[in-house]
């Protein structure tokens, strides 16, 4: 009786450990898809904004300044959703230059407004601090 109670015991272990070890296992490939699922929506995030900016643009060279004016508007917002999400990520400098992007903005939608070509030169700013966020997530300093 002895003996089948030290087997029972011991195959009741293997199977804890078994179901354990399958877990964390399980885990491990959850948490690394959770970690490329934010890549991807952040990276998702940015490039809306940048597409927006150039829409933008496209609508200043058109002298259509009331498209751009609400492009750059939507771009901004857009930029300020970038930044908080990069902050929350720990992704500080890229928050930053997000933050610049969506100053930029601001300023390129005040310019369109006052049908003033010097707005396509503020997207442009915006863009490049894009660019800079687009390239630090390619390359993610870890």
């Amino acid at each position: 009786m002895q003996g089948h109670l030290k087997t029972a015991g011991l195959v009741a272990l293997v199977a804890v450990t078994v179901l354990g070890a399958g877990y964390l296992w399980g885990a491990r490939g959850r948490w690394a898809a959770e970690e490329r699922l934010a890549i991807v929506e952040r990276q998702a995030v940015v490039g809306e904004t940048r597409g927006l900016v150039l829409a933008g643009q496209l609508a200043l060279t058109r002298l259509n300044f009331g498209e751009a004016s609400g492009l750059f508007e939507s771009a901004r917002v857009s930029a300020d959703r970038a930044a908080r999400r990069l902050d929350a990520d720990g992704m500080l400098p890229l928050a930053g230059e997000s933050t610049k992007a969506a100053e930029a903005l601001g300023e390129a939608r005040g310019l369109a407004a006052k049908l003033d070509q010097a707005a396509a030169g503020k997207a442009s700013d915006a863009l490049a601090a894009l660019d800079r966020v687009v390239t630090g997530l390619a390359n993610p300093v870890r």
